[in-house]
């Protein structure tokens, strides 16, 4: 097993990041370790990270040490700058000081990032996260008692009444099949423009703003986006402004965290958990 100790330049809330991560009914822990499921072109392979101290993490993994390292650093954002230094004096200066030495962290890639806001759609959270556990526990792959979720391709030839009897609606089967046969070479697009990865998203049944947002976000890494119609950003504001303020002003308000508004939407969903 490789490891690799990772310094850090600004303080890193590892056991921040554990509790929410705890959210996802899928994220497995041994002791002080998070076990992370990696999927590289060498295939898939379970990393582990743990907090040295509040500056210092050890990351380690069985398989191919320099693209685990690449993907775990890209996830869980170890080689940027704390966004939430450029808020302080801003509106969320009270949230910075008790989320502001969290990161937002990556899913899987950016496949599990879409089916997971497909499922995610218009439902409660948490019946939302009981769905996602069983779409992946069902097709998805158990290493280790780690789940690795559905590639497009373990996905494309699942039959509609499959994904019906985990209780998902009809519209979502056809909307996580239709992505899964799509074509779309999600990694690819890795290296695309928002723009573009949002041209080719929309294009997808059953997909609209909210959901091209979320992927940019937690698929592909992107800092500036922000979800306003998101039911989650509105009740922050709301708490934090004293009135839910409409999309529109949400947008309004969001310019203000110009251009780490991925960063700002992060900080404003911890501050109502």
């Amino acid at each position: 097993m490789w490891q690799e100790k990772i310094v850090m330049q600004d303080a890193y809330d590892f056991d921040g990041i554990r509790r929410r991560l705890r959210g996802d009914r899928l994220q497995v822990e041994h002791e002080d370790r998070l076990l992370v499921p990696v999927l590289v072109p060498e295939g898939k392979f379970i990393g582990q990270m743990e907090a040295l101290d509040s500056h210092t993490l050890l990351l380690g993994g069985e398989g191919p040490k320099e693209p685990m390292l690449h993907q775990l650093r890209h996830r869980f954002r170890l080689d940027v700058r704390n966004p939430s230094q450029a808020f302080i004096g801003t509106s969320l200066d009270g949230i910075v000081c008790r989320f502001g030495a969290e990161r937002l962290v990556l899913d899987v890639d950016p496949f599990t990032a879409l089916i997971r806001s497909i499922v995610h759609q218009q439902v409660n959270l948490s019946f939302a996260q009981v769905l996602t556990e069983r779409l992946c526990r069902t097709f998805g792959t158990d290493q280790d008692g780690v789940i690795f979720p559905p590639t497009a391709e373990e996905l494309r030839d699942v039959e509609p009444e499959q994904l019906r009897a985990l209780q998902l609606s009809g519209r979502k089967v056809e909307y996580l099949l239709g992505a899964a046969q799509s074509g779309i070479d999600f990694r690819q697009l890795a290296d695309a423009s928002d723009a573009t990865i949002a041209e080719t998203l929309i294009a997808l049944k059953g997909v609209g703003p909210w959901t091209v947002q979320n992927v940019l976000m937690f698929g592909y890494g992107r800092q500036d986006l922000f979800p306003a119609s998101d039911i989650g950003i509105l009740r922050a504001f709301e708490r934090l402004h004293g009135n839910r303020p409409s999309v529109e002003e949400a947008v309004s308000l969001s310019q203000e965290f110009a251009p780490y508004r991925s960063h700002a939407a992060y900080l404003l969903w911890r501050s109502i958990e």
